[in-house]
């Protein structure tokens, strides 16, 4: 098994018509756990070609920390993530670069004391 196929869940505009029905998100639930226990989940948005936390890992840091976009942006500058400030979640053509991105914020939220 897959690091990150613990299980996908996919997702379709509905159309009424099956046939028409379209892709356009596939959420990922990875082996990995967040530091509350939960399997760490990022989305693909199929249409843009990007991945997301869709904002649960940037949420989780800004609970820890007043300046998490300082700590947000150090991490993605480390490891090749983008953070959009203005939907607040991070953002990555490539599926690994997000997860080492999540995996390196929990781990700061972790270890920070």
């Amino acid at each position: 098994m897959s690091l990150f196929e613990k299980q996908i869940n996919h997702y379709y505009n509905e159309t009424g018509l099956e046939r028409f029905n379209k892709l356009y998100s596939i959420d990922y639930v990875t082996n990995f756990e967040d530091n509350e226990g939960d399997g760490i989940t990022y989305s693909q948005d199929v249409n843009r070609g990007t991945y997301s936390d869709d904002g649960n890992c940037i949420y989780l840091l800004s609970l820890e920390t007043d300046n998490w976009v300082r700590v947000a942006e150090h991490i993605c500058n480390r490891y090749g993530c983008e953070l959009d400030v203005d939907n607040e979640e991070l953002v990555a053509k490539e599926d690994y670069i997000l997860v080492q991105t999540m995996l390196a914020i929990y781990a700061w939220i972790e270890f920070k004391e």
